[in-house]
């Protein structure tokens, strides 16, 4: 898989870097509003599809 070789671990090297990652975790986000007409099930389907034949190569 793509991901399988991605490096997840990062280090914060300054006090400013550990801040600055702090405020952004503390940082409340507003609600997302989902457009319903982009996750009808035919839309679904249509992705997933999508995603099968990107996938399969």
């Amino acid at each position: 898989m793509a991901t399988s070789s991605f490096n997840k671990d990062f280090i914060l090297k300054s006090k400013k870097e550990v801040e600055s990652f702090i405020k952004i975790l503390e940082k409340t986000s507003k609600p997302i509003k989902i457009d319903k007409n982009l996750v009808s099930p035919e839309k679904e389907k249509e992705g997933v599809e999508k995603l099968k034949k990107i996938f399969s190569h």
